[in-house]
């Protein structure tokens, strides 16, 4: 069951950095579309708010005000309850990364929109990469040959996330709103999961440097073995100066690189040739393509390219990481 009807009015719950990003994007695809704010009353003032048509406080007054879906971009821990009340109302969402902080009622939130039939997208956005998504068909194409092993590289600078905000004072910085490097990066680990996986064990060390003064994991590295046998080694953290964003699969033909702080394929054989792709693409075309792949999912019964078994599968592998931490042992899934 989907609507298949024009949306004429859209709910925003949360207007943190990457609420703000999704109303002036929306407000760009579809200048027609009235935008209903729900807010806690705690954030800031922002100058976006005036693209929206009024602000509420609670999904209820959203609801009787005849919103046709939602935007759920509030912090992680917040993500399910507000999901689920959606859902009841019929309402279809598209859901911010990561699905939650941990894996709370997402069985049920997942029941919920099976038994309902109501559309939910996960905002897992580098799914809509150009770059991305001609290295993933590289690989669906055996460009490399038998994939041996498996390096993931994302680091980048917390302080420099967010001009003009205090970083340890963001969700990124805070244990209570679903931050650290797992759950921030957690994109690393959707699309890992979707190319490599299933995965069968995890060993992971998540470690607090100390030099960001921060509450949470400032770094992650994780080692993944999948059902096939291959090494999958993933790098997150907070702490590099010079932005890294990267997929290199060695393969028994040569090697393959998604470079996506350049928006770069690389294919390397063996012989030493090299082809490379290269997309021209700003960071807000991923988000674009997601917001009209949304509308599509609605209007037209388009199925989501992300589902609530992706976002639980991510959220999985987070909480291995995080026992395996704990217990000091490699966790098998």
């Amino acid at each position: 069951m989907s609507h298949q009807k024009r949306i004429q009015r859209f709910a925003l719950i949360g207007l943190g950095s990457i609420g703000r990003r999704h109303l002036c994007l929306l407000k760009q695809l579809r200048p027609d579309v009235e935008v209903i704010l729900v807010r806690s009353g705690q954030g800031s003032r922002w100058t976006e708010e005036t693209l929206a048509v009024g602000s509420v406080r609670t999904i209820d007054e959203a609801v009787a005000l005849g919103i046709d879906a939602a935007i759920i971009s509030s912090p992680a821990p917040f993500h399910v309850d507000q999901a689920i009340q959606l859902l009841n109302a019929g309402i279809p969402l598209l859901i911010e990364k990561p699905l939650s902080n941990n894996l709370d009622q997402t069985q049920q939130l997942k029941m919920l929109a099976e038994n309902t039939g109501v559309t939910v997208l996960v905002g897992y956005v580098l799914r809509y990469s150009l770059a991305l998504q001609q290295f993933h068909e590289m690989l669906i194409g055996n460009a490399v040959g038998r994939v041996i092993g498996v390096n993931i590289d994302c680091g980048s600078y917390l302080p420099e996330w967010r001009p003009g905000q205090d970083y340890r004072t963001t969700v990124s910085a805070r244990r209570d709103l679903g931050g650290g490097v797992l759950l921030e990066l957690s994109h690393e680990l959707d699309y890992a999961n979707r190319f490599f996986g299933p995965f069968k064990s995890i060993d992971a060390a998540l470690i607090n440097s100390g030099t960001l003064d921060i509450q949470v994991e400032d770094t992650a590295d994780l080692e993944l073995i999948s059902e096939s046998d291959v090494t999958v080694v993933i790098h997150l953290d907070f702490v590099s100066r010079q932005p890294i964003r990267q997929c290199v699969v060695h393969g028994s033909d040569g090697s393959l690189t998604w470079n996506g702080v350049n928006n770069e394929v690389t294919l390397n054989y063996e012989s030493g040739e090299a082809k490379r792709w290269s997309f021209s693409s700003e960071r807000d075309d991923a988000f674009r393509a997601q917001l009209n792949h949304f509308l599509n999912c609605v209007e037209k019964g388009e199925l989501p390219q992300v589902n609530l078994t992706d976002g639980i599968a991510a959220l999985e592998i987070i909480e291995a990481a995080k026992r395996s931490q704990i217990e000091g042992k490699v966790i098998y899934l």
